[in-house]
């Protein structure tokens, strides 16, 4: 969309109520209604993507580089990383932005096949609220190097174990 087909698209929704809004959403066809919801997903802030991650603190700067979310992913992903608060950068697997220098790459790949990926940080502080935004996901991936959680003052048989919770849960 070229700079004037945004200022049309802004005029067009400024003074709009939620309902009108939500009417003419209602009359998009449905491969307009995913570009929509792609582009609403692409600026969701922190930890962007279906599930609702506003529960446990956000460690990570940005997320430069993490292609979109899908808008109906065929399965609900994250990747999960640690912050060694007491070492620069957060370890010396850490990118300045706080997350592994792997991790955008992987979430893409993820996204790239159709399923959602989103970045979210382990903090041993809120091991329990972590483990219930756990459950909204479908799989996990453990981006955790050996003796990060242990060095930023957690627990990693807590870890562990809240891991193999998920497992039997059925998430993989």
């Amino acid at each position: 969309m070229g700079s004037a087909a945004s200022t049309d698209a802004k005029k067009e929704l400024e003074g709009k109520s939620v309902e009108e809004i939500a009417a003419a959403l209602k009359e998009l066809p449905a491969a307009d209604l995913a570009k929509v919801k792609e582009a609403l997903n692409a600026g969701a802030g922190p930890c962007p993507g279906p599930v609702n991650c506003s529960a446990v603190k956000v460690v990570a700067k940005d997320y430069k580089g993490l292609m979109a979310q899908p808008a109906e992913p065929k399965f609900k992903g994250a990747l999960a990383q640690i912050f060694v608060r007491s070492q620069p950068y957060g370890g010396s697997d850490k990118s300045n932005n706080g997350h592994r220098y792997d991790s955008i790459p992987f979430a893409n790949g993820m996204i790239t096949a159709g399923m959602s990926c989103q970045l979210i940080h382990y903090t041993h502080e809120e091991h329990d609220k972590f483990f219930e935004v756990c459950k909204s996901f479908n799989f996990i991936i453990v981006r955790c190097n050996p003796g990060q959680i242990k060095a930023d003052g957690g627990d990693q048989q807590k870890f562990d174990d809240g891991m193999r919770t998920m497992r039997k849960a059925g998430i993989q």
